[in-house]
């Protein structure tokens, strides 16, 4: 009887993350309509550019393919579901609502989908006809290659686009730190190579503290294993009922998953102190690990991604994945994977206002439509779902109301989310470094990825930690012949207040980030002193992987692109350049609303989003906003087809 208590009260738990909000109106199954409105597609774009062999921030022109749209003398466009926002969160929602059935489009400001993680193109006088593609964010990939249970690959799978990525798998990253001169591999796998580094750097007691740590997370029934019980697919908001139901066919798991529950959703060094972790250099490199995936280190990070991370690390077969044609392919394929659907993308399209209205019978308000930069409206007749964060889209709401109507229910109800935006804490923000540079003389071993850091010196520093990328490692189609690129980057570790006297954050997002107000900081006094200072940190890092890497980026053909604090924020659309979410004041970690919001047919999905950063985390928010529009029979019956194909776990 006491299994069965604790079983349900652990139910409840999940409920409470998993189900918040009001309740969603269920909604017949449907076939899809397709819209009227042509497909804006875009092969490549500029996150930031610069004239050929200069560093500024001045974009320069790409030629683009495109298929415009013509919308005057239209009637007003009315579809099932409009997602705003077209980052990894919001292709997954759109591609999964069209798979549901129901007729979706995508609205996004930018020329380009992907969000933090789209590609860019720098054309210099390397070659006329063949750029340097750039990828803006991640691109240390796990989980993807293969069928697996890592959320993203799941949406691949069931829209059928998994298959059109080729993926290049490799073994492990290099970590150099500063502190002693030496650098140590991550080796993926259980073949003791990465146990041999650590004992061959830090010593043999270090070696022997990671793996018996290593074992009781790997174990049968361990951390690693839980944390992968119950996928995306089986999860809801809204109705609790419904969302019950949904997760009812992994009651079992939940059962079996026990206490377990809390070291998944506590902060991971809760995790090391019951197993008794003790080496300072191991629990330091689980600090490391823990600001990569998050921003935070491991006393503010979940154990669930970290214990998830352990097994696509050290796991037998475990290797790491990269897309082949740079992130690019990856998010064409979450585009084709919706349209293949009957969704649609359009692109440069900013949605200025949600269209709100008040139900009196109810004292509630509902989200009906957005309108866009040009006056156009679209109304949506189950739901409009922002993949922009949370600080962003409550400046739209507001920009959607009268905020001194003082007097008006949705007055009100913004005025609750914008109190809730300005109460999530944010982490830092980022610089960058893309280069492209002669190759010549350079070693033919050359690792993809590296890290560089100070391990006497907390993680969370001012850009102690750097992550570089050289992905024609792997692909040489990504710059001109005879040239590598080269993407680094401190990880959320550079404050956005050094930047606010170039440009105030206003809230306003949207604008076209090649317009000249917006790139107006740029050319304050002061900004390219500033921006050249914090680059040295990244100058540095690189210089331990290429250490004539400032002789080669001044030859000839070379491409510079230095981007600031501010420049993240342009491109990525992130308020105050931010990586995502922080550790509210008081709290151990995040904790994150789900899916809907206190608007009736407004929902969310993104990294502000449960469950917040990362790859798979925003492409499971991304699925859980569709599951909670979705009819629950299509839901089920989508989870029973994936199961089938031993898709699911």
């Amino acid at each position: 009887m006491r299994s069965i208590i604790r079983a349900l009260c652990l139910l409840l738990f999940y409920l409470h993350h998993w189900t918040n909000g009001f309740l969603t109106t269920q909604f017949p199954v449907r076939s899809v309509a397709r819209i009227s409105n042509p497909t804006i597609t875009s092969s490549t774009t500029q996150l930031y550019a610069t004239n050929v062999d200069n560093n500024s921030d001045t974009p320069s022109k790409i030629e683009q393919e495109e298929k415009e749209q013509e919308t005057e003398g239209e009637e007003e466009l009315v579809v099932d579901v409009i997602v705003v926002g077209a980052g990894i969160g919001g292709l997954t929602c759109a591609g999964l609502t069209s798979k549901y059935g129901l007729s979706t489009i995508c609205l996004e400001a930018h020329d380009t989908p992907g969000g933090v993680a789209h590609s860019f193109s720098r054309y210099s006088t390397a070659s006329k006809d063949t750029p340097f593609r750039f990828d803006s964010g991640p691109s240390l990939i796990t989980g993807l290659s293969k069928p697996s249970t890592n959320p993203l690959r799941q949406v691949l799978d069931a829209l059928e686009t998994a298959d059109d990525i080729v993926w290049k798998t490799y073994d492990g990253w290099l970590i150099w730190d500063y502190s002693d001169g030496k650098s140590i591999k991550l080796t993926t796998g259980d073949g003791g190579d990465f146990e041999r580094a650590i004992e061959e750097k830090e010593g043999r007691p270090s070696r022997l503290a990671f793996e018996a740590f290593k074992e009781q997370i790997l174990k049968d029934g361990g951390l690693a294993e839980v944390s992968a019980y119950i996928p995306p697919f089986a999860l809801r908001n809204g109705n609790p009922f419904w969302s019950l139901v949904a997760i009812s066919r992994y009651i079992w798991k939940i059962i079996t998953i026990g206490t377990k529950g809390l070291l998944l959703t506590g902060p991971f060094t809760k995790t090391m102190d019951l197993y008794s972790l003790k080496d300072p250099w191991v629990r330091k490199f689980f600090d490391y690990l823990a600001f990569a995936l998050s921003g935070v280190d491991a006393s503010n990070t979940q154990g669930a991604p970290i214990a998830y991370m352990m097994s696509d690390l050290h796991r037998n077969g475990a290797v790491l994945d990269y897309p082949m044609g740079g992130m690019e392919s990856l998010i064409q394929a979450l585009v084709n994977g919706m349209k293949q659907q009957g969704g649609q993308l359009r692109l440069n399209s900013r949605v200025e206002r949600f269209l709100l209205e008040e139900d009196e019978t109810s004292s509630s308000v509902r989200c009906v439509g957005v309108e866009l930069h040009d006056g156009t409206r679209i109304k949506a007749k189950k739901g409009v779902v922002s993949n922009a964060p949370l600080w962003n889209y409550a400046r739209i709401l507001r920009d959607s109301v009268d905020m001194n109507d003082s007097t008006s229910l949705k007055t009100t109800v913004v005025q609750s989310i914008q109190d809730q935006a300005d109460s999530m804490t944010m982490t830092r923000s980022f610089m960058h470094l893309h280069l492209g540079i002669p190759k010549d003389g350079l070693p033919e071993d050359l690792e993809c990825h590296h890290s560089v850091l100070n391990f006497d010196q907390p993680v969370t520093d001012e850009q102690n930690m750097s992550i570089i990328s050289i992905p024609t490692v792997f692909d040489s189609s990504l710059a001109p012949e005879g040239y590598h690129i080269i993407h680094a980057y401190t990880a959320a570790s550079d404050s956005f207040d050094d930047w606010v006297p170039f440009q105030k954050e206003t809230g306003k997002v949207g604008a076209n980030p090649n317009s000249v107000t917006s790139q107006s900081y740029s050319r304050k006094e002061g900004y390219e002193e500033l921006k050249a200072q914090k680059a040295e940190a990244l100058w540095k890092a690189v210089e331990c992987i290429i250490p004539d890497v400032r002789e080669r980026a001044k030859r000839k053909g070379s491409v510079v692109l230095v981007g600031s604090p501010l420049t993240h924020r342009r491109y990525n659309q992130r308020y105050r350049g931010t990586y995502g979410p922080g550790v509210n004041p008081g709290k151990d970690v995040w904790e994150l609303a789900g899916a809907t919001t206190p608007i009736n047919g407004l929902y969310a999905c993104g990294d502000t989003s449960f469950p917040g950063i990362g790859l798979p985390g925003v492409a499971a928010s991304g699925t859980i906003a569709a599951n909670t529009i979705a009819p629950i029979a299509a839901q089920l019956e989508l989870m029973d087809e994936l199961k089938s194909k031993g898709i699911l776990q």
